[in-house]
């Protein structure tokens, strides 16, 4: 079961490596999503499946960010060879992304809760 300490602690949105216990791959997380792994951390003594599960979260946040970015370079959409207008590809990778992020940190909810 996991803890909940009583102080909040403060950070700052510096890109940070994140690196699980098992895993041969690290992930960089940067702003929110840097907060979002240290704030859950420092509240919570996660079991290595709820750890695990935080950081597939907050790579899938991290991805969205990513393709947020590329949309809001490129525009929403684009003209196809014909000249229709279709919709950019990451518009819909960053929504998936999101939809992701979400299932997983309201699965780690329940998790942490003990539901």
């Amino acid at each position: 079961m996991a803890r909940k300490p009583n102080a909040r602690a403060q950070y700052t949105n510096a890109a940070e490596l994140i690196e699980l216990p098992g895993s041969t791959t690290a992930i960089e997380l940067t702003g929110d999503r840097a907060t979002l792994w240290r704030d859950i951390r420092s509240r919570w003594d996660l079991e290595p499946a709820s750890e695990a599960m935080l950081r597939n979260a907050c790579e899938a946040l991290e991805r969205a960010h990513q393709y947020s970015e590329q949309v809001q370079r490129d525009g929403g959409t684009f003209r196809d060879r014909f000249g229709g207008i279709k919709a950019n590809p990451a518009a819909q990778l960053e929504r998936d992304f999101r939809g992701l992020a979400a299932r997983t940190l309201q699965q780690l909810a329940v998790r942490l809760e003990g539901g």
